[in-house]
């Protein structure tokens, strides 16, 4: 991963052709497994990792953006903040993870706010998808939970029919720790458009059966 001169993504910056497939987290990480292991798909500009990663020291936790410019901003974020427990990763999430993830690596996925595509023409290149929502659930251990959460009426409309058929199972959403009051999550984007315009946000919380 490169970015500007300007940035310094120090360890957190995540180089995946650096590892063997599958990745061994435990080395990335720089030890024995500890705590969860949670993988965010769109960081933006880090504002969920860096909260929830503050609040939770014995967890770790794996960044993807696509955006070098924001995923560069975020890194260098993440490494001033101290959060040796974080890596980022510039890149396709969908490669990344239909071909260097192997099963059950993860505690929890998160998708939130991810770009709604809204022209019919460009639905095809949303990112909730029945085909990428099995990787998903293949990546998830047992157990293992997969949050997302978008403020786009058509696209909550079609996550819930990819979800619906998924074969994973319902379960309340929960914001996480780092999230205010009355807030989902806690992004830089959620606060924006709650306090300019109150726009209503779709949360939703699916879990990988224990036993399959």
């Amino acid at each position: 991963m490169r970015f500007r001169p300007s940035l310094d993504p120090g360890e957190i910056g995540f180089d995946p052709a650096a590892w063997p497939v599958p990745i061994p987290f435990d080395a990335v990480f720089g030890g024995p497994a500890g705590g969860r292991l949670e993988l965010e798909i769109g960081s933006g500009k880090g504002t969920f990792l860096r909260q929830e990663a503050a609040l939770r020291p014995g967890d770790r936790f794996l960044g993807i953006e696509y955006v070098r410019q924001i995923a560069g901003y975020a890194a260098d974020r993440l490494r001033r903040a101290g959060l040796s427990n974080t890596r980022l990763y510039c890149g396709d999430a969908k490669a990344l993870v239909s071909e260097r993830i192997g099963a059950q690596t993860f505690d929890a996925v998160h998708v939130y706010f991810p770009d709604p595509w809204p022209k019919a023409r460009h639905h095809k290149r949303r990112l909730i998808q029945a085909p990428f929502v099995a990787e998903l659930a293949r990546i998830l251990k047992p157990g293992g939970e997969l949050r997302v959460v978008t403020d786009h009426p058509g696209y909550a409309e079609q996550i819930a029919a990819v979800l619906a058929t998924s074969g994973l199972l319902e379960r309340p959403y929960t914001p996480p720790i780092s999230a205010g009051p009355g807030e989902f999550v806690g992004t830089n984007f959620e606060r924006k458009y709650r306090l300019r315009d109150g726009r209503p946000s779709f949360p939703f919380a699916r879990q990988r059966p224990l036993a399959g």
